[in-house]
């Protein structure tokens, strides 16, 4: 009797740990395994430096405004040197296109004026000689009762040297028109051609100098130093990484999905991310779906023997989130 009663109990407790295997475990059989991708930030420059110092250690804290590294370009400092002295030059260059211009302006207005005084004159003349044939003529005729001939003719030389006179004055003030007008022209030319000049000078000056401003790095996120490969005095050839920072709070998931299954899955669906060594979960959203096929790393391999592929897919979890960098969860895709 007891016997038959051991092996009920045993019987009912194996089927109740079964039972808990199964609604604990139903989900995570067909989880998509993933780590957190550790999100790190490399400091380096685009030209060889020289470190001058070397503010932070590998494992210490950071935040958004801490000097990590200064450096020095002697190249940078003539590079400056060299935009200021070219842009002095080209103001130079312009001051002197203005000068001149002005200096055409002026001479032009005093010939014109000149010439302009002396056709005046000679029309002034050739009017009084006019008057002065008139007045003639008419005495003529009241003193001899006789009709002066030449009045009843075409005009006389005077009359025509007077029309020349004008006619020539009006020409050279078009002349003088067209040539300010033509002055004008080119010099809005060089003006404009010195601005294009100048506005493309002056923005590789700023570049230069934001490129000064930058021999200070700061960081620019929450974090901790990774590796520290330089030391205070070394010259650093381009792009070499000085220092890295790892975010404080990681927020993608790099998942595999083993190519054996069908996951029902969509750009911005909801999924769930569990850690697989401790009680802590959170709610993700899938960001994008990896467009090849991986071998699985073998940080999610489950035998390390046993060759794994899969397609890759990238989460998007909370910045308030409590997973580590590289920790190992399950993505649990909600139904």
């Amino acid at each position: 009797m007891i016997k038959k009663n051991l092996f009920i109990i045993f019987f009912t407790v194996i089927v109740i740990v079964l039972l808990l295997f199964s609604l604990v475990f139903r989900e995570t059989n067909t989880a998509i395994v993933a780590q957190v991708e550790p999100m790190k930030k490399a400091v380096s420059y685009h030209k060889a430096v020289k470190i001058i110092e070397i503010y932070v250690i590998a494992g210490q804290t950071v935040n958004p405004g801490d000097i990590l590294v200064k450096v020095e370009r002697p190249d940078l400092l003539l590079d400056v040197e060299k935009k200021n002295n070219e842009i002095e030059r080209l103001d130079l260059d312009r001051s002197l296109v203005e000068s001149k211009y002005a200096a055409k302006k002026i001479q032009q207005t005093v010939e014109q004026e000149a010439d302009l005084r002396k056709i005046n004159s000679e029309i002034d003349q050739l009017k009084v000689i006019v008057a002065n044939n008139k007045q003639l003529s008419d005495k003529f005729e009241n003193l001899t009762g006789m009709v002066d001939t030449v009045k009843n003719h075409d005009a006389s030389y005077y009359d025509i040297q007077l029309n020349v006179l004008v006619n020539e004055k009006d020409r050279n003030q078009k002349k003088y028109e067209l040539e300010m007008r033509s002055a004008k022209q080119i010099y809005d030319e060089e003006m404009k051609t010195y601005e294009i000049v100048s506005g493309q000078l002056k923005k590789e000056l700023e570049v230069l100098l934001l490129e000064e401003k930058e021999l200070v790095k700061t960081a620019e996120i929450t974090g901790t130093i990774g590796s520290v490969n330089a030391q205070n005095g070394e010259l650093l050839s381009p792009y070499t990484t000085i220092l890295s920072i790892y975010e404080s709070n990681p927020t993608i998931i790099k998942a595999v999905m083993n190519e054996g299954y069908k996951y029902e899955i969509e750009v911005g669906k909801t999924v769930q991310v569990e850690s697989t060594n401790r009680s802590y979960s959170i709610e993700g959203k899938i960001l994008e779906v990896g467009a090849r096929i991986i071998e699985y790393p073998s940080r999610l391999k489950s035998n390390q023997n046993i060759p794994m592929w899969g397609q890759e897919l990238f989460i998007k979890i909370p910045e308030n989130n409590k997973f580590l960098n590289g920790e190992r969860v399950f993505v649990i895709i909600k139904k």
